[in-house]
């Protein structure tokens, strides 16, 4: 009996009874009321985990929606470099607009560069000494030290392992013998510096290596004005720019419309996708031939044979749902409702307050659901000769409190559509919430289906106590059988020696 242990018990002193085989098939008929329940459970455990899925195609939704509900998000800006020898954008700004920019000097590093060094990276050095590397911290210089047994390859990464703290890093070429020190750092605050008191330095490296170098800032002007920075990454009227050369280019950076249409689309991708999935589950209906097996009926079956069991089994199991065809209700109302409260222009008859306005319609064909289509054409026309009201459809606000089931309705009509359909969606979610919870499938927590699960664990404990109980019992009667038919045996095998 799965998940119920019992004493080990010895049985078939008499010969004549299979007792593990009688208690067994009448533990099975004992058993059905527990199966039951553990079947009962297991639809939970699956309609849970359906559930999860739902709600997290609804929140994917919603985070598409959010790419619409901003003006920030809803309408880009997009800059471009004439010359990218000179500069390269590394992102956008936000400020549309024109920017000539000259660059006549470019942030470095400090540098030391040795003298050719005549012996290979991993010779010995067979001298002893030291010197100290400072950046452009002095308290953080770092004395490196030098024995016998040292070589270029153990000096380059005793400067570097100390990197850290002095910010300077080293290099060797093998092919020029060359030692390259480097400040991490770029601009004119960047330095590096050899104190060489022993000549240690300068007896592995060269007495010609210059023992002090400091970086140098980058030098360019923006519409005339000139600017220093300690980097050739910088930020040029709101566009992050990498700095190349010396040379003249301007920056474009221009309104970019392009992806809201791609926005739209995935939109409506996505909503179309939720309206198939949420039909789906609720319009398929429940093969009552298939129930969950046991684990008795998963021995006799091999690992594919469960799994397309399992998927029958769990079919239907959120069929005609409420929480789903309320959420489908609630979408669909939500982008069916007109806008209203727009004051600018002052008639709203001049303004957009439909979806289908913009090439955004249902679907005329009941077979679809409700699902949306797309007239491109008409988006894009939309899109390009009445931006701002496109863009308004979407993004409204509004002041009206969610207090009351009135102010609910007036707020509802007063937002755009996409922050009209990410509060619906937000509202869905706190419903399945409330049902599902948010921990694990098998979480015993205070949603609906937690408690559920909570009572038939409970349930299901006490079965196994009582089944137990009742198991016991077969086996101390059996017992007791098994002993009067034992000494039923012993006295006729004593009459029948007497009778010889």
């Amino acid at each position: 009996m799965a998940g119920i242990s019992g004493p080990t018990r010895l049985t078939g002193f008499s010969g004549q009874l299979d007792t593990d085989g009688l208690i067994k098939k009448l533990m099975d008929t004992e058993k059905v009321p527990l199966n039951n329940l553990v079947k009962k459970k297991q639809m939970i455990l699956w309609q849970r985990e359906d559930y999860r899925s739902m709600n997290t195609s609804l929140l994917a939704l919603r985070n598409t929606m959010n790419e619409l509900r901003f003006e920030s998000k809803f309408e880009t800006v997009k800059s471009t470099s004439s010359n990218t020898a000179v500069l390269d954008i590394a992102s956008s700004g936000t400020n549309p607009g024109v920017s000539n920019v000259k660059v006549t000097q470019l942030a470095n590093s400090a540098s030391i560069i040795s003298e050719k060094v005549n012996k290979l990276p991993t010779e010995k050095l067979n001298l002893s000494g030291s010197f100290t590397i400072e950046g452009s911290d002095p308290a953080k210089s770092v004395e490196i030290t030098i024995t016998a047994d040292s070589t270029i390859d153990s000096v380059v990464k005793d400067i570097n392992n100390a990197s850290a703290n002095t910010g300077v890093k080293a290099s060797f070429d093998r092919s020029s013998g060359i030692l390259y020190l480097n400040s991490t750092a770029t601009g004119a605050g960047s330095k590096v510096k050899v104190t060489d008191a022993s000549g240690t330095f300068a007896n592995v490296f060269g007495a010609g290596t210059p023992l002090s170098a400091q970086g140098q800032d980058s030098a360019y002007s923006v519409n005339g004005t000139n600017i220093t920075a300690n980097s050739n990454s910088v930020t040029i009227n709101g566009v992050q720019v990498t700095l190349r050369g010396q040379g003249e280019a301007s920056i474009g950076a221009m309104a970019d419309r392009s992806s809201v249409v791609d926005k739209v689309k995935n939109f409506v991708k996505q909503y179309n996708e939720i309206v198939d999935k949420f039909t789906e589950a609720t319009t398929a209906k429940k093969n009552r031939s298939y129930q969950p097996l046991t684990s008795e009926e998963k021995e006799a079956m091999t690992d594919s044979q469960i799994t397309l069991w399992e998927k029958k089994a769990r079919e239907g199991d959120l069929y005609n749902d409420g929480l789903l065809k309320d959420t489908l209700a609630s979408m669909r109302s939500a982008l069916n409702i007109p806008l209203e409260g727009i004051t600018d222009p002052p008639d709203p008859k001049s303004q957009l307050r439909l979806l289908s306005q913009i090439g955004i319609n249902v679907i005329n064909d009941f077979r679809e659901n409700g699902k949306l289509e797309i007239d491109e054409k008409k988006l894009q026309e939309a899109i390009n000769t009445r931006f701002d009201e496109v863009k308004v459809l979407f993004t409204k606000s509004s002041d009206t409190p969610n207090d009351t089931p009135e102010n609910m309705r007036k707020r509802q009509s007063e937002l755009g559509f996409a922050d009209r359909l990410y509060e619906t969606i937000g509202a869905q979610l706190t419903k399945f919430t409330k049902k599902i919870g948010s921990g694990s499938i098998e979480a015993l927590d205070e949603s609906v289906l937690g408690k559920q699960l909570k009572d038939f664990s409970k349930r299901e404990k006490d079965l196994e106590r009582k089944l137990l109980d009742v198991e016991n019992r077969y086996y101390a009667k059996f017992g007791a059988m098994e002993k009067a038919l034992q000494k039923l045996n012993s006295q006729g095998s004593w009459i029948s020696s007497q009778l010889r």
